[in-house]
């Protein structure tokens, strides 16, 4: 009989973080350990064109891995089993890092939809004065040409949605799928487009930024950074988003790095980053493991930064919270070292103006309010429109959640900066700058208190209208 192997002989997949990814000699000093204690074909090195390497993936023993951490204790940031399910103590839950969609079967798209209503609505005025949506028409196409970067799950193109920008649509992909491949689709639904709770998390931020009519900008350059599938849907699984791991998220955002070559000390682009990662999804054996993670996305974000580009994010859809503790949304934090750039935005209920989702007042979160519940965007589920007769062009969904709510702050941002470029707006021109003015007094303005009486200062277009 073969003898059981103890815990500390298990292989697992570990993921290991350098303190520095750019520093070679440290970088170096972790491969030679790693080849030295792992077979070479289990081996994934994340690396960058332009800013190092971002973390390595081996098959170790726990008890080398242990080794590693303290033999490499002032080069490695952190070192632990990749998968929670891997650790000694389980105790940790799977998450979702997405907008919670609540569907509708609608085929139709007509009027203005009550987020660009609340875009554009004036302190003064209530939604129902409006009938349409309002914007300066000093580039007749709002938000023309800005580029905005969307890691994400892709999109379905095909829908109606995309129909002025399908062909100006670039991709830069994240590892590959599962099966092997790289599809130019939306990954959180199954190939075989059969299972209608598949969500499609990618193509209804898409259709929120630059959708022909539920986007705040018209037409934009949107760069798709896709998120493999990892994870098959099914019937009775099909709404976990494709399974992308933290990693897979670093690594989207360092693809955007390697994308943009120059320093720019203007804002020249908008990065959407509408997921959450929470604190606890890094948690093994009772351990917070995310320091490593942490470290280097705060890097690649102000690399983004220096690069003229502005990340907004979603604060979480933790509703039984008080407190914000994931990624990105920490970099906005008051406590947390901020990066000053980062924008962190929650959503209302529209047209109640009611919170849907979490706070941190105390810690200066969120720096905006938007638009996050009973928002109509893109459905990218094929299998959901082919339930509706006639309706092979797409068909729409309500969704609630902080993704929304980032997506239609990102829209906005590119508004403003397409005003910038011709000159139709004086303000600041760094993304800092533009952070700043879609935040000023002169434009946030509070619709509705919230139940505790603070305010609750939201965005708007600026645009007064007759």
């Amino acid at each position: 009989m073969t003898p059981r192997k103890s815990f500390l002989d298990v292989e697992v997949t570990y993921v290991i973080y350098p303190k520095d990814g750019t520093n070679k000699t440290q970088t170096d000093l972790i491969e030679k350990k790693l080849k030295d204690f792992a077979d070479p074909s289990t081996i994934y090195v994340s690396q960058t064109r332009t800013v190092g390497i971002n973390f390595w993936l081996a098959t170790l023993p726990h008890k080398k891995a242990d080794i590693i951490a303290v033999e490499l204790a002032h080069e490695v940031a952190s070192i632990y089993p990749h998968a929670p399910e891997d650790t000694s103590n389980l105790c940790h839950d799977a998450f979702d890092w997405t907008t919670t969609f609540r569907q509708i079967l609608d085929g139709s798209s007509h009027g203005a939809a009550d987020h660009l209503k609340f875009v554009c609505q004036q302190p003064g005025t209530s939604l129902d004065d409006l009938h349409g949506y309002w914007y300066d028409d000093a580039d007749p196409i709002p938000g023309n040409g800005i580029p905005v970067y969307i890691v994400d799950t892709g999109a379905t193109l095909d829908h109606r949605e995309f129909d002025d920008i399908r062909g100006d649509i670039e991709w830069l992909h994240v590892g590959e799928d599962v099966g092997g491949g790289s599809a130019r689709d939306d990954s959180g639904t199954d190939p075989t487009q059969q299972f209608t709770t598949a969500k499609a998390h990618g193509t209804s931020m898409l259709s929120l930024v630059t959708g022909r009519d539920v986007g705040v900008s018209k037409r934009v350059k949107p760069y798709l950074v896709r998120m493999p599938r990892r994870h098959i849907p099914t019937g009775t699984a099909g709404d976990r988003s494709g399974h992308p791991t933290n990693e897979d998220w670093l690594e989207a955002i360092s693809k955007v790095n390697d994308h943009l070559i120059t320093r720019s000390n203007e804002a020249k682009a908008i990065a959407l980053l509408a997921f959450h990662i929470p604190r606890e999804s890094f948690m093994r054996d009772g351990e917070d493991h995310s320091a490593g993670f942490d470290a280097r996305m705060r890097y690649l974000l102000k690399d983004l930064i220096c690069k003229g580009v502005l990340p907004i994010t979603g604060s979480g859809n933790y509703l039984e919270k008080t407190t914000v503790d994931g990624f990105p949304a920490n970099y906005g934090r008051s406590d947390y070292d901020p990066i000053p750039e980062v924008l962190v935005v929650r959503g209302v209920h529209v047209p109640s103006f009611e919170l849907d989702s979490q706070t941190d007042f105390d810690r200066g979160l969120p720096h905006v309010f938007a638009p996050g519940s009973n928002i109509k965007c893109a459905e990218g589920n094929r299998a959901v429109w082919h339930q509706i007769e006639d309706k092979w062009d797409g068909v729409y969904r309500a969704a609630k959640g902080t993704s929304c709510a980032a997506a239609i702050t990102a829209g906005l941002a590119a508004y403003f900066l397409r005003l910038v470029q011709v000159r139709h707006l004086n303000i600041d021109k760094s993304p800092l700058g533009l952070k700043n003015y879609i935040i000023s007094d002169d434009l946030m303005w509070s619709r509705k208190p919230s139940k505790d009486g603070k305010p609750m200062p939201a965005i708007w277009n600026g645009v007064r209208f007759p």
